[in-house]
């Protein structure tokens, strides 16, 4: 039988959505030498123009690194960027590897985090209604990959807006094959197979019933195909296994580089990882948020 809750949504709210209670806690792994590379490619069907990109995934221990190379189109003036997470430090890195430039900031508790975030003040749920449906199912297959084991779910989430609401009616098909990583980004795995946060903007006050069917877990996906179709087109997301190994990985490479130089801290605990944080950086910063405040003053 579903379940279902009502949720809305503003300009301040921010919601999860998760099929189980529990909200995932720190957790520093221990994971095996791991390398997994997948191409990830989507577009719209009648535009005959996806865009292309490989992820690389690295695992060694408590650490995990992350790294998108993006082939077509060729993205001009791309950071190829990539991320650091020292569970064991609670710390992370994120890396503009172009410019040599970097940000790091500590691994909080998620739990502790999404606690505080349930306590933001939610408006008067008023509006139309939006219904989801969401259904994942776990079809029992099995494929072996040296130490792990991936197993293929398909899913579906089915967006069903009633008169009056701003949300587009859609539907979104999911097959794949999935990895179970515990401990990857230093979270413990969900439970369940979908973790949301939603934000509104404006006035949309769309009210959300989301109706949960199944509620098979995914993963870290090493090949999968979504289909997702709204009212003008439809939209095909593929992703490729390219590259599975368990051979041994350097320690450096979970360590910030030598000659990197920390980026631009902005307002409200931001960073612009195309600046440096230099002085004159900061003042070119600091004098473009002055002159919006003043013309905000006069508008």
């Amino acid at each position: 039988m579903a379940t279902s809750l009502a949720l809305s949504f503003s300009a301040l709210s921010v919601l999860i959505l998760a099929a189980s209670v529990e909200l995932p806690k720190l957790v520093v792994p221990n994971f095996p030498d791991l390398t997994i590379k997948t191409r990830h490619t989507s577009g719209d069907q009648k535009a005959g123009h996806p865009s292309s990109e490989v992820r690389a995934l690295y695992l060694k221990g408590s650490r995990q690194r992350t790294e998108t190379v993006f082939e077509k189109p060729a993205r001009a003036g791309a950071l190829n960027s990539a991320a650091i997470w020292q569970c064991d430090e609670k710390r992370s890195f994120f890396l503009n590897q172009r410019d040599k430039i970097y940000n790091s900031s500590i691994i909080e508790d998620r739990s502790e985090r999404l606690k505080r975030a349930r306590t933001i003040g939610l408006p008067q749920m008023s509006g139309a209604e939006v219904t989801i449906t969401i259904d994942s199912v776990d079809t029992g297959e099995r494929r072996q990959f040296a130490h792990y084991t991936s197993r293929h779910v398909k899913a579906r989430i089915k967006f069903e807006p009633g008169p009056g609401t701003s949300t587009p009616a859609s539907v979104e098909q999911t097959d794949g094959w999935y990895l179970d990583l515990p401990g990857f980004a230093c979270a413990e795995q969900p439970s369940s197979g979908f973790a949301w946060v939603l934000g509104g903007s404006g006035n949309r006050t769309d009210r959300l019933q989301v109706k949960w069917l199944g509620k098979a877990p995914r993963g870290y996906p090493i090949e999968e195909t979504s289909v997702k179709t709204g009212p003008v087109d439809t939209t095909v997301s593929k992703i490729e296994l390219v590259e599975i190994s368990e051979a041994p990985l350097s320690p450096s490479l979970f360590e910030l580089p030598p000659g990197y130089r920390q980026a631009l801290q902005t307002a409200y605990g931001g960073a612009d990882l195309t600046k440096p944080d230099t002085i004159f950086n900061r003042a070119d910063y600091y004098w473009t948020m002055l002159t919006l405040w003043l013309r905000s003053l006069f508008t």
